[in-house]
């Protein structure tokens, strides 16, 4: 029996893990689904996913990101989704035009002062984790809180054009 327990505590931890990955923007500008160009395993790294980032995956830009002021990322597709995104730490001023399209995040949103927004979108915050945001002093367009329970949380001022809780708190 305590064999079984183990081993069902342990394929529970496995399938948790699994399909979490890491996505390191590299590159400098590019459209968000380029994944064989800009989204690498390691930061600075030249290794890259075989897809664009999912609902369990973490999505960083850092100080390896971007080689030249205002390089853009431009968020090109339909359905996106990510765990966290972090813009912690990157350098050269760049720049995120969200094209109005929107994203669902299952985690926490991390804006740096040392970006700049060429256009917004909307960010829908969905899972039933607590979910987290920091605008970096940002203008961040519209968010929804769509969770079916868990919290959200507010972890510096905001400003924004719409904000609308429709469930979680």
């Amino acid at each position: 029996m305590k064999k079984l327990i183990k081993s069902l505590l342990f394929l529970f931890f496995s399938v948790q893990v699994i399909g979490q990955s890491d996505y390191y923007w590299v590159g400098g500008s590019g459209n968000w689904s380029n994944y064989s160009s800009h989204w690498a395993t390691s930061s600075g790294g030249n290794i890259f996913h075989t897809t664009s980032p999912g609902s369990n995956d973490k999505v960083i830009f850092d100080s390896n990101s971007f080689s030249q002021a205002n390089q853009t990322v431009t968020l090109d597709s339909d359905n996106n989704s990510f765990k966290d995104m972090s813009w912690v730490g990157v350098t050269d001023n760049p720049k995120f035009n969200m094209s109005g399209k929107t994203f669902e995040v299952h985690g926490k949103v991390e804006y740096d002062p040392n970006m700049q927004f060429q256009s917004v979108g909307t960010l829908s915050f969905v899972s039933s984790s607590t979910g987290s945001i920091i605008s970096g002093g940002h203008n961040l367009g519209n968010i929804y809180v769509r969770k079916p329970s868990g919290t959200f949380h507010l972890l510096s001022p905001i400003r924004t054009s719409s904000f609308y809780v429709e469930n979680g708190s």
